[in-house]
């Protein structure tokens, strides 16, 4: 496979129990469809407050660049493909690159691992969340199935009110 930027071949390399191919020149990285997700759930790395803040910065810097980050990088497993933009979680500001076909993802120098300093970040604010809003999205649960209870009562009276109906008839 040939890096999409440089068109040089792409090297393997080792990443936390997954191989990523590495370009040389730009040192952009190819994930096969899933190693993302598999990199990000063995992260098992916490990054300081002060790096996470550092990352704050460089996402507003990327998060401004997205609309200029429109380049139409080809896939290098499918070749001919392609791949689309999108911003990683929604709302990060980091901009990857997926190939629609064969489900894999090009990451630029460094992506990587804002994508997992912006992970932790999630994780860190989960827990926080977690303990503040857990009691009020529990109590919304069982009001929402006792809601879904009742609306089935309701339903289930009307058939059988139909049905008795139809044998006074």
């Amino acid at each position: 496979m040939k890096c999409p930027r440089c068109n040089v071949p792409l090297q393997p390399a080792e990443s936390s129990g997954v191989t990523v191919e590495i370009c040389p020149d730009c040192e952009g990285e190819w994930l096969h469809a899933g190693e993302l997700q598999k990199l990000v759930e063995h992260h098992d790395n916490v990054f300081s407050p002060r790096e996470l803040a550092s990352v704050d910065a460089v996402n507003k810097e990327i998060f401004t660049a997205e609309q200029d980050n429109l380049d139409e990088l080809h896939c290098p497993s499918c070749e001919s493909l392609r791949m689309e933009h999108f911003n990683y979680g929604d709302t990060s500001g980091i901009i990857l690159h997926k190939c629609e076909e064969c489900g894999g993802i090009w990451m630029d120098k460094d992506q990587l691992r804002k994508v997992e300093e912006v992970v932790d970040g999630w994780k860190a604010d989960l827990r926080k969340d977690a303990a503040k809003y857990g009691p009020i999205v529990k109590k919304i649960e069982i009001e929402e199935q006792k809601e879904l209870d009742r609306d089935v009562s309701i339903s289930r009276f009307g058939f059988v009110n139909k049905i008795l109906r139809r044998f006074c008839e």
